[in-house]
């Protein structure tokens, strides 16, 4: 049974997979799970643009990025990660 506490993601343009836990979200690298301290997964999930001055109202919510991502069943991740 899935655990339904854990959300799994696929970076499309990254080909990356990554996780949301309790203790935050994580990145799939190397053959292990670590924490996702480049925030590509935050950012996407809420459509951060880095190109955006500080302030700009566009800086936040551009679906463009939020399309970067998607989210995925943990059956999905697993057959990415092999």
């Amino acid at each position: 049974m899935e655990n339904k506490t854990v959300k799994y993601y696929r970076i499309i343009p990254l080909n990356r997979i990554g996780r949301k836990t309790e203790s935050g979200y994580e990145l799939y690298r190397n053959g292990q799970w670590e924490q996702d301290r480049e925030y590509l997964i935050s950012d996407r999930l809420m459509g951060y643009d880095p190109s955006e001055p500080p302030g700009s109202p566009y800086g936040i919510g551009n679906t463009e990025i939020m399309q970067e991502i998607e989210e995925i069943t943990a059956e999905e991740a697993e057959k990415y990660i092999r």
